[in-house]
């Protein structure tokens, strides 16, 4: 099966199974421990937020600008911009990384051993390298929003950023704990260099759902299925042509 092939087999079959009762009961979960998070957060600390990014606009240009167009809301409503426009992704990271750590053992068991019963398992990744493997994503993901965040005053840049970011975070949160309890150290390491573009569009698609209103509660766990249909589907391919 080529790649294309293996991309749609993998979304279409991760459509049927999202809707599994056993799926089904851990859609809500990710998304909404997520925003309860950083709800609570916001409801705290939302003030201070607000007063270190007017302390950060303060030395560019725009209180100046503000002052010439005579407009004294513009460095608030900036501020209250930019801190929603880093909220947003910690809110989707933390739902995925959520998804990784708690549920993909659980949505990997169920493909498994419905689809993939015979593929052997050589165990080339363990749940503390899911832990790291996460923790350095999230932190390199944050780090180039943050770094990237002037893009956004350009809205369309903003948007193509925002879908870039999300697809290197699926793919590099998704494809370890999808293959690391079947794949052996090389068979994990070639699944994430070797999926090319194709895995990257799937990353992107998988990333965009979560900006489309109610698919987005049930995005992280399509996702989880869709990486490991993609993924186990991807190892057994490779298994059988080295046979």
């Amino acid at each position: 099966m080529d790649s294309l092939a293996l991309i749609l087999h993998a979304l279409k079959r991760a459509a049927q199974d999202v809707f599994n009762p056993r799926m089904f009961a851990l859609v809500l979960w990710p998304m909404g421990l997520a925003l309860l998070v950083w709800s609570l957060l916001a409801w705290m600390f939302g003030s201070t937020w607000r007063e270190a990014m007017e302390s950060l606009l303060v030395m560019t240009p725009l209180p100046g600008l503000a002052e010439w167009l005579g407009a004294d809301w513009l460095l608030g409503s900036t501020a209250f911009f930019f801190i929603i426009v880093l909220w947003l992704p910690l809110v989707y990271a933390t739902a995925l990384l959520i998804t990784s750590l708690a549920l993909m053992p659980l949505i990997v068991k169920f493909v498994a051993e419905r689809d993939y019963p015979g593929l052997e398992r050589f165990h080339g990744g363990t749940w503390m390298g899911s832990v790291l493997n996460g923790l350095v994503a999230l932190v390199l993901y944050v780090l180039a929003w943050v770094a990237l965040l002037p893009l956004w005053l350009l809205a369309p840049f903003g948007i193509v950023v925002s879908l870039a970011l999300n697809a290197w975070l699926n793919q590099r949160l998704f494809i370890y704990d999808a293959a690391s309890e079947h794949a052996d150290v090389n068979e994990l390491s070639g699944l994430r260099k070797q999926g090319g573009w194709p895995l990257f569009g799937l990353s992107a698609f998988l990333g965009f759902l979560h900006f489309v209103p109610v698919l987005n509660l049930l995005a992280p766990v399509y996702m989880g299925l869709a990486f490991t249909h993609y993924g186990l589907g991807r190892l057994a391919s490779v298994r059988r042509v080295q046979a």
